[in-house]
């Protein structure tokens, strides 16, 4: 991970309990706050062709992350993780090429935002071209 983006109204990425938990890596990353996250998605988009992927749960979204394959990543990309109880704005949502939904169990509803932020970026690196 090269950055972490957050936007206007996200949760404080140096309280405590994030470094406690993160063993003091979150220190180790560049952390930036922009105030419109959809304009920042659009610029990295036309000015440094970054691929942005927004993670739903919808079952309409663009790709299915089990479906993507090797290679069908481009190198520069970025993910947009949502909270657990709202998701990923429509603006920023709509702001992003591609929506990107983890395959689960028809029974399963939803993932903790920990752990659907480590399983989509993990995969999504391993799958780079």
């Amino acid at each position: 991970m090269d950055c972490i983006i957050l936007s206007h109204d996200s949760c404080d990425a140096w309280y405590r309990r994030s470094v406690r938990v993160s063993m003091g890596h979150v220190l180790t990353i560049p952390i930036v706050r922009v105030s419109d996250l959809a304009c920042t998605i659009d610029t990295m988009q036309k000015e440094l062709n970054v691929t942005s992927y927004a993670a739903v749960i919808d079952h309409d979204a663009d790709l299915v992350l089990e479906d993507v394959e090797k290679g069908q990543i481009d190198k520069f990309w970025c993910c947009v993780l949502g909270n657990e109880g709202n998701g990923i704005s429509s603006k920023v949502s709509r702001a992003c090429k591609y929506r990107i939904r983890i395959g689960m169990s028809e029974t399963v509803d939803s993932l903790s935002i920990g752990v659907a932020g480590g399983i989509l970026l993990h995969n999504i690196r391993e799958r780079e071209a």
